[in-house]
């Protein structure tokens, strides 16, 4: 009786082990990984200017960014839940908002995919985004304002994990990053 306690014992013991050791990684493990050695910047320092009203400007496609994805505030973009919401709510988002003024102006839009994928830094994952610009950006799923042709009941987001576009269901929730014309 005494060994099968004692074996029950060290079992329980080595299942705690390996349950502290993989909480104690999981800080490690969502840490961004790039790798700037074999892939070209995709999404380069240089061609952003970050203000210090929550905006970035993209200089070479000529786009003002929230720098916070909507839901999150903050100079880090610390304070705040990310807004999850289904197509259908992403397109009325800003017209349902009861101030829809920010930094100034009132043009904020949904981007379409091409615009989206603008964003994604292809050397980075979880999230694939220039972290040095987009402090704390979420390795989310995040909605284009660009429906998918067939099945019409799809359209197109940015998976910011691994920066793929792809398409799902409308009605699934994601979450949302404004967008504005310079020019």
């Amino acid at each position: 009786m005494r060994l099968i306690n004692s074996n029950k014992h060290i079992v329980t013991t080595k299942i705690v082990l390996v349950v502290v050791l993989l909480i104690t990684a999981l800080p490690v493990l969502a840490q961004q990984a790039c790798i700037s050695s074999s892939i070209t910047p995709t999404a380069p320092t240089d061609q952003y200017q970050q203000k210090n009203d929550g905006t970035v400007i993209d200089d070479k496609h000529r786009l003002m960014w929230k720098r916070c994805l909507e839901g999150k505030t903050g100079e880090m973009c610390e304070t705040g839940e990310l807004v999850m919401v289904n197509w259908g709510e992403a397109l009325l988002w800003l017209s349902t908002q009861l101030n829809n003024d920010f930094a100034g102006y009132k043009d904020w839009r949904l981007p379409n995919i091409r615009e989206l994928n603008t964003l994604t830094e292809m050397q980075c994952r979880s999230p694939a985004v220039n972290s040095s610009v987009f402090i704390n950006a979420p390795a989310a799923h995040v909605w284009s304002s660009s429906p998918y042709t067939f099945p019409t009941d799809y359209s197109w987001y940015i998976n910011f994990n691994d920066g793929s576009s792809t398409y799902d269901f409308r009605h699934n929730k994601k979450a949302l990053w404004l967008v504005r014309d310079i020019d």
